[in-house]
C-alpha cells in the first residue's frame, strides 16, 4: 500500500453514474459511510475525521475510514495520489518504490536489493534460503510448485544473496504478468496459516465488511485490473516496492487505478506480499469543493489475525490503523499543498 501499511461476497449492485453525483459531497459520503457527522468547515480547518469499521464476519479483515480536506484542485490531488513517492518519507520505511507501465519493461525489477550485511534483510534472506534448500514455501507466500521449482542442489553459501534476489525477481514478475493478463482471478493460490489463500477471495471478504462502500465503488473495483475482462480503469499505475513490515524487509507488488468522473474514484491495491499480511486495498473518492478537494478514504487490510482471540487483535489493529492513517494523511496533504 503506497499511503499506509499495517503491522465481494455475492453480487454487488452497480450504481448508475447519476446516483453517485446526487446531493452534496458530504451527503454522498454519508450515504455509504460509517463516519460520524462531518463538518466541512472543520475539515477545511484541518480536521481529519476517522473511524474504525465494525469487525464483521470476515476473520482476516479490518478496515477504517477517513475524511479530510486538501487545499488543492481535484486533478492535483488525484495525480499526486496516483504518483506519490512515499519512499521520500522515512516514516513509511520504504527503501525502494518503482512504478511502471504495461507492457512491463524487462528490467523493471532489476533494482531489487537484499544483502546479508543488512540486519533488516536477514529474516527474508534466511527464510528464502530455507525455501530454496527444502523446496517448501515455509512462511513465504509463494506456491508449493514455485518453491519446488526453485529448489537448489549443491548451492554454495556465497551464492545466497544473489540466489535470493533472483528468486524474488521471478516471483514479482510472475505476479505482475498474471495480473496484467487476467486480473485478480489469474493470481495463483498459495498456502498460509493452514489456509488455501486466493487474493480474489480476500478482496471479496474485505468488501463484505462494508457492502455499501463496495457497492459505491463498484464502477472501479469491477473494472480491470481487478477484473480480468471488460473495460479498464481510466488510469492504471502498476508498482512494486521493498519496505519494512514488523521490522523486517518485505517485497510487494501493487497497482493504483482511477476512474475520472465528476468526482474521481481511486484504488491502491497491494495484491502480492512476500509474507506477514495477505493483501491491502485503499479506496478513495475525491470531490471538488470550494477552495480545494474533499477526500473520502477507506483502508482495508487482510492479515492472519488469530481467530481464537475473538476479534480482539482486529479491534486493536483497527484503532492503530486510524492513528497511522491520520499520520499518512498529514504527510500527503503537506506534500500536495506546499
Amino acid at each position: 500500500m503506497r499511503l499506509y501499511l499495517l503491522a465481494l461476497c455475492g453480487v454487488l449492485t452497480i450504481l448508475p453514474l447519476g446516483v453517485a453525483f446526487a446531493g452534496s459531497p458530504i451527503d454522498q459520503i454519508r450515504s455509504a459511510s460509517r463516519l460520524p457527522a462531518l463538518d466541512l468547515d472543520k475539515l477545511k480547518r484541518g480536521e481529519i475525521a476517522g473511524v474504525r469499521g465494525p469487525l464483521g464476519s470476515f476473520p482476516r479483515g479490518v478496515y477504517v475510514e477517513s475524511c479530510f480536506f486538501v487545499r488543492a484542485s481535484l486533478p492535483a490531488v488525484g495525480e499526486t495520489l496516483l504518483h506519490w513517492d512515499t519512499s521520500k518519507h522515512p516514516e513509511f520505511e520504504i527503501s525502494l518504490l518503482r512504478e511502471y507501465n504495461w507492457p512491463t519493461p524487462a528490467n523493471v525489477f532489476d533494482s531489487l536489493a537484499l544483502s546479508s550485511d543488512h540486519a533488516k534483510d536477514k529474516w527474508l534472506i534466511d527464510h528464502t534460503w530455507q525455501t530454496l534448500n527444502t523446496g517448501k514455501p515455509g512462511e513465504l507466500f509463494v506456491t508449493a510448485n514455485e518453491a519446488a521449482a526453485a529448489r537448489l542442489t549443491g548451492a554454495l553459501l556465497n551464492q545466497r544473496d544473489a540466489k535470493v534476489v533472483e528468486f524474488w525477481k521471478n516471483i514479482l514478475a510472475s505476479r505482475d504478468k498474471a495480473l496484467a493478463s487476467g486480473g485478480l482471478n489469474a493470481l495463483p493460490h498459495f498456502s498460509a496459516s493452514y489456509l488455501d489463500m486466493s487474493i480474489r477471495a480476500e478482496l471479496d471478504g474485505l468488501m463484505k465488511l462494508a457492502p455499501k462502500v463496495a457497492a459505491h465503488f463498484q464502477p472501479l473495483i469491477g473494472a480491470r485490473p481487478f477484473a480480468g475482462d471488460g473495460n479498464p480503469a481510466d488510469v492504471i499505475v502498476p508498482y512494486w516496492q521493498q519496505n519494512l513490515v514488523r521490522g523486517h524487509t518485505t517485497v510487494h507488488t501493487g497497482f493504483l487505478c482511477a476512474q475520472k468522473m465528476k468526482s474521481w474514484q481511486l484504488a491502491d491495491c497491494t495484491y502480492f506480499t512476500s509474507d506477514t499480511y495477505f493483501m491491502s486495498i485503499t479506496l478513495y473518492e475525491l470531490f471538488p469543493v470550494e477552495n480545494g478537494t474533499l477526500v473520502w478514504q477507506i483502508d482495508f487490510v487482510s492479515a492472519p489475525f488469530r481467530s481464537y482471540l475473538g476479534g480482539a487483535d482486529r479491534f486493536f489493529a483497527g484503532k492503530e490503523m486510524v492513528k497511522e492513517s491520520a499520520k499518512a494523511i498529514q504527510l500527503f496533504r503537506r506534500d500536495v499543498e506546499k
